[in-house]
């Protein structure tokens, strides 16, 4: 019988006043090097959530938050055939002090507001699919989902 790998990414939608959503542009990371993500990240080995998610927001984006200002908007079970299988936890950042800026440049190469309305015009090349999906998906009130690819 074969033990079966599970992982965990959780991904944070951040809006700017005008409503777009923040991305970045991967690179050096083995995965979808050049293309727009939310932002995200791993949990790592006996780290709690919570703990998890303010160490991270701060490493990567220099800002700080606290726990009450995260909502749960999305689960999803993601499978990448023939590679790993992830369950994702997409995380509302209602609110934030300090000033974004990438803290992380030798992984990501930009930082970006997108205007989700126009995604299949404007950006439809350059991001994750499945970000935008689920993103899709939260709008709809739908709060779980299953990606296979």
């Amino acid at each position: 019988m074969r033990n079966w790998e599970f992982y965990s990414a959780v991904f944070w939608i951040i809006e700017n006043e005008k409503w777009k959503v923040l991305f970045q542009r991967r690179q050096n990371t083995w995965f979808a090097d050049g293309l727009l993500q939310l932002p995200s990240w791993h949990i790592e080995w006996e780290e709690l959530f919570k703990e998890s998610f303010i160490r991270e927001m701060k490493e990567e984006l220099n800002i700080d938050i606290e726990d009450e200002n995260i909502d749960v908007k999305h689960i999803s079970h993601r499978i990448r055939k023939n590679s790993r299988v992830y369950f994702d936890i997409y995380l509302k950042v209602n609110n934030y002090s300090g000033k974004i800026k990438n803290n992380e440049p030798e992984k990501c190469s930009e930082l970006k507001f997108v205007n989700l309305d126009n995604y299949d015009k404007d950006d439809k090349d350059e991001m994750i699919w499945f970000d935008v999906d689920v993103i899709k998906l939260i709008k709809q009130w739908r709060q779980i989902s299953e990606i296979i690819y």
